[in-house]
């Protein structure tokens, strides 16, 4: 269950800090409320497994506070600009995820402004959590959901977009409905050397927590093998690479 609170609701102390953190800005809260309501925004839900305070959010991070919304009567995610941020606006945050969007990866884009982030918002359980969760007759169910973030990872890779952030992948993976969904794309970039695919296949078969989970369903990849493929891949991204390092982690049907 999660607390409806109108936009007005929010021109508070205590809840006009989701708007203005971490510093309260009485000011900055109500142009930030006409703003929401200008796009649509009828309100935000307290619900999340963080918090700020006593108020839970869905997320809290250098860039942004991301909470639950209702939009247009649907349910969203929305991320609101910090006001110490390390950048003056999410526009930029907003232009790569909508690039994302147009390869099917990460939560779609619908709309903003230079301090809110409006998306689809994607609920479920960080991957570490979901891979802690597995047993031995989930082969079948590991192999869809892990081959899928590969090619979601390899899709951005041949789209020229580097998410920045899976080689740390804990909080940048959602497994929702049997499908691992990248989010949060504030350090992303097109102008760097994409890593998307190896950075994920790092996370998932050479980390602790994720290769210990994955290893008591799938048999451990021979890591001499996966390392060749991934130095392949890297030489020279392709599909062709891209299946090869999908065949090294076993993951092939």
């Amino acid at each position: 269950m999660s607390e409806f609170v109108p936009l007005d609701g929010l021109v508070g102390a205590g809840l006009g800090l989701i708007l203005s953190y971490p510093r309260l800005d009485p000011v900055l809260v109500e142009r930030r409320v006409l703003e929401l309501g200008a796009l649509g925004v009828e309100g935000v839900l307290l619900r999340g497994r963080s918090r700020m305070g006593d108020v839970p959010v869905l997320g809290r991070g250098h860039v942004g506070v991301v909470v639950a919304a209702r939009y247009r009567g649907e349910e969203v995610a929305l991320k609101v600009r910090r006001v110490d941020a390390d950048r003056p606006s999410l526009e930029e945050e907003a232009g790569y995820l909508r690039l994302a969007n147009e390869v099917g990866v990460g939560p779609v884009f619908l709309g903003g402004s230079g301090d809110l982030l409006l998306m689809e918002l994607i609920e479920g359980e960080y991957l570490v959590e979901w891979a802690a969760g597995l047993g031995v007759g989930d082969v079948g169910l590991v192999r869809g959901v892990l081959g899928g973030l590969l090619e979601r990872a390899w899709r951005l890779d041949d789209l020229g977009l580097d998410h920045g952030e899976l080689s740390r992948a804990r909080r940048h993976v959602i497994v929702s409905g049997g499908v691992a969904r990248i989010i949060d794309f504030e350090s992303a970039s097109t102008g760097r050397r994409c890593s998307n695919l190896t950075s994920i296949v790092q996370y998932l078969f050479f980390s602790g927590a994720m290769a210990g989970a994955l290893g008591r369903v799938l048999p451990a990849p021979d890591r001499g093998v996966l390392l060749g493929a991934l130095r392949a891949y890297k030489r020279g991204p392709s599909e062709g690479g891209f299946r090869g390092v999908l065949g090294a982690c076993g993951l092939l049907a």
